[in-house]
């Protein structure tokens, strides 16, 4: 079976369905058949941080802003002297609290044209009509497609932030209200009440003192399935994976040919080792995220010989 060039999903929806006798005007069968590419897409995809599935970007912190805030103590409700624009999230500090000089609020609601906010909990502070204080964007949105994030730079610098786990950076947080170039980064998700998206943040330590340009290195997430419309990661060149694997699972259960479908399972593991070998000479020069010691998981040594694309294949009778 040669590889054309330019492989599309079109082009390997096709082939597999050709392989198994299925009709390319049958919707039902060719829903089936989606479902494999894709299963197989997806366990590809999760076995390593793929050279071609890198990406990069670049986020930026906004520089600090301070002035006074009319603050009444035991409230949450806070009015700036001046607009702010859409804050939310900021983290809010009040320089002359001497009741609670540690204190860090968040905004938790804002009014872009207005200066009227709302804090996450109750002010500690005595009440006053022109209370000091510095606000510092410390949580930046990820981009969308953002998935494992493999390292982050402040531009120009020449070591990379330390990546930290939410527990660490929260013990931080608590510990310590200093500002400046950050130093240590971590990645949380949070859902907001009534949506049921999910959203990636990246947050940093020490507050950001000014606009600081950082430099993203992650592993794009998988968001839309394969189809027509969406194209594989996949390099052109290994793209028969995508075929080798569907056939592997699809002619067991299409076709109930086990002896097919050991045949392809062994062709994918074959053109995998490949892939494999060419990823190895890239991760050599991809930086490595470090996690702090608290954080380290002991995981269990990779499997040598032959790859696996998962356990769906470890549980075939023909296993190789």
């Amino acid at each position: 079976m040669t590889t054309p060039a330019n492989l599309t999903y079109a082009n390997i929806e096709t082939r597999v369905a050709n392989q198994l006798r299925t009709s390319t005007g049958n919707s039902a069968e060719l829903t089936k058949i989606a479902a494999l590419i894709n299963e197989v897409y997806r366990d590809i995809y999760a076995r390593y941080d793929w050279w071609w599935a890198l990406k990069t970007s670049v986020v930026n912190t906004t520089a600090k802003t301070s002035g006074t805030v009319s603050v009444t103590l035991a409230s949450t409700s806070v009015t700036f002297s001046t607009a702010l624009g859409a804050v939310k999230d900021f983290a809010f500090y009040l320089t002359g609290n001497a009741n609670d000089p540690g204190a860090i609020y968040r905004i938790s609601t804002t009014s872009t044209a207005g200066t009227a906010h709302q804090v996450d909990a109750a002010i500690t502070g005595a009440t006053s009509t022109a209370a000091a204080y510095r606000l510092y964007e410390d949580k930046i949105a990820l981009p969308a497609d953002c998935g494992k994030l493999i390292q982050v730079k402040v531009f120009g610098e020449v070591f990379p932030i330390k990546m930290v786990g939410p527990q660490e950076m929260a013990q931080l947080k608590s510990l310590d209200t200093s500002e400046g170039r950050p130093h240590y980064a971590s990645v949380y998700e949070y859902q907001t009440s009534g949506d049921p998206t999910s959203r990636r943040w990246l947050w940093v330590h020490p507050y950001p003192d000014k606009a600081y340009r950082m430099e993203l290195l992650y592993k794009q997430q998988l968001n839309t399935e394969l189809s027509s419309t969406t194209q594989p990661f996949i390099p052109d060149e290994y793209r028969q994976l995508l075929i080798y694997g569907a056939l592997s699972r699809g002619f067991p259960v299409f076709l109930n040919d086990l002896e097919r479908g050991k045949f392809f399972l062994s062709l994918f593991n074959d053109m995998m080792a490949l892939m494999v070998a060419t990823q190895r000479e890239y991760a050599s020069d991809l930086p490595q995220v470090v996690p702090d010691e608290s954080y380290r998981r002991m995981g269990s040594p990779r499997r040598r010989g032959r790859v696996s694309l998962g356990s769906y294949f470890d549980r075939l009778p023909y296993q190789l």
